[in-house]
Formats: structure tokens, sequence, C-alpha cells
């Protein structure tokens, strides 16, 4: 194949051309993925069947141009420096990246693309691609659980940690809070863990309004929930307290620390343990 790929040019700026032998063709035709074939210069030479029929361009479409032309406004500018530098260095690379049908429909793709040389010169790039538009949104899906509580809609643990380290990386700093309910055991033991679910959903929901706008709230674990906040923010206890005071069929009480970066700690784990600690001292009097 590469000496009727090497037929087609007889130099980079030759006129464009396919081989003659058609057969080879007709091979890369029913195949069912997506085939482009470029000279090193990166103008397309080829496309076959199957690409046409996933990005909706025809070989009298692209032919001559560079790939730029399936890329579009939302295509990642870092996705477009790796593969360009690749392919400066005559390279091979794999990735997923956004491109665009002929319809202006947004696709995600799969590429692999592989320099073809001929006598330690670089003549052609082969280009394959799949449509990995439904795997991207599956994983993104699987991301965003993997990232959020299943009762109530709150990140969850990892989803807080990562929060954390980044809001410890801005220099305006970040106020952690800490919250658990008492007696929590006590409403499972006697009502049943259905009331206690139903008793968690209500306490995310009570703590997201009253600091909507504010900050983010997280379910830890348990009865545990955290929220992050700006400096700013002020009363944020008192005004817990009494959201949670109000919270209806019943009033609802918690423990609850907080700690202030990076006046008072620099780093996650400081941070976590001290608004901890604050927070067992109030359970702790609580129980005395």
């Amino acid at each position: 194949m590469s000496y009727q790929l090497e037929a087609a040019m007889t130099a980079v700026h030759a006129p464009l051309a396919l081989p003659p032998n058609e057969v080879v063709w007709q091979l890369l035709n029913v195949m069912d993925i997506g085939l482009l074939i470029t000279d090193s210069a990166r103008r397309i030479l080829y496309v076959n069947e199957a690409f046409t029929r996933e990005s909706g361009y025809r070989l009298e479409d692209v032919r001559g141009q560079t790939c730029a032309a399936l890329q579009g406004p939302e295509t990642n500018p870092v996705d477009i420096e790796v593969m360009r530098k690749a392919l400066d260095r005559g390279e091979g690379f794999t990735r997923v990246v956004l491109n665009y049908r002929k319809d202006g429909q947004r696709m995600r793709y799969r590429v692999r693309v592989q320099p073809l040389y001929e006598n330690g010169v670089l003549r052609y790039f082969v280009g394959v691609q799949e449509d990995y538009t439904e795997m991207h949104a599956l994983l993104e899906r699987l991301e965003r659980w993997a990232h959020v509580d299943s009762l109530t809609g709150l990140g969850n643990r990892r989803a807080f940690d990562h929060a954390l380290d980044r809001a410890l990386e801005d220099a305006s700093g970040v106020q952690l809070v800490l919250l658990d309910l008492n007696d929590f055991k006590l409403i499972n033991d006697e009502q049943g863990h259905q009331a206690g679910d139903r008793l968690l959903v209500g306490v995310a929901q009570t703590l997201t309004g009253v600091l909507a706008g504010e900050g983010s709230v997280y379910r830890l674990g348990g009865d545990e929930f955290a929220a992050l906040l700006p400096l700013a923010a002020t009363h944020v206890a008192t005004r817990l307290h009494g959201a949670l005071a109000s919270l209806r069929p019943e009033s609802v009480s918690a423990a609850i620390g907080l700690a202030h970066a990076p006046a008072e700690a620099r780093t996650a784990s400081a941070l976590f343990r001290l608004a901890d600690s604050r927070m067992y001292e109030q359970k702790v009097y609580r129980r005395s």
C-alpha cells in the first residue's frame, strides 16, 4: 500500500491524486471505521465511506484541507496543540477530541494517527477515527456519579476533598464548616431508616438554601456534612443553627465546627482536624 500511496504524490506539493489501484480503495471503503489519509503537509488526500457516514464530509468537501476543517469553537485548544506537536515531530498519537460534523453537530472521536515513512522520509499520515460520543457521555456521567451523594444529591467526600484542595490553592482563603447532627441514631432506631433518610435530605436542602450563593455543601457520610465558604461569610454557625431548628416536621440540632485558612491552618488535613475538633467539643459539651 505504501508503494501505491507514493505513486499518488512524487513530491509534497505535487497535484493531489489517488493511487491507480482501485482495489485498495475499495477495500478501505468497506472498512467499518473512519479512515483519513493526508500527505506530509497534512493536506487530506482520502477519506473512506465510514468517515463520510460519521462526519458528513465527503472527500470533495475536505480534499486538500487540513484536519482543522473538522474542528470548531469548542474543540479543546490543548488537544489541538498536543496533536500538532506530535505531527511536527512526525510521530503518531491517540486522543479523544471534539470535532464537528458537516451539519455542525458536535461529536467526540477517538483518533489514532500514525506516520507513514518511505526510505526514512515522511510521506503520509494515516488516521483512524471512531465515534466516541456515547462512551464519552457515559464516562462523564460515571465521573459525576462518583462525586455525588446518591441520597441527597450533594457532593460526596471525594468531591469535598477535591474542592478543599482547590480552595486552599486560592490566595483569598476559605472557611471550612463541619456539621454533625445530634441524636440522629435515635431517629433511625425509633422511626426507621426511611425517616432518617428523609431527614438527611431535608437537612441537605436546608443547608443548601441557607448557604446558597456563598459556597458549596457536601455530605461526608452518615449524618456529617461540610461546607466551603469564603472568609467574608459571617454568622455562619448562628444561621445554620437557626435554619435547622426551624426544620419541619421536627426541630434538628447539630454540632458545628469552623476553621479558617490560611490564618489557622494551611493544609487540608490540618484545617479539617481543627474544624473537627471544634465540632467534637460541642458534642462533648452538649453531653456534659
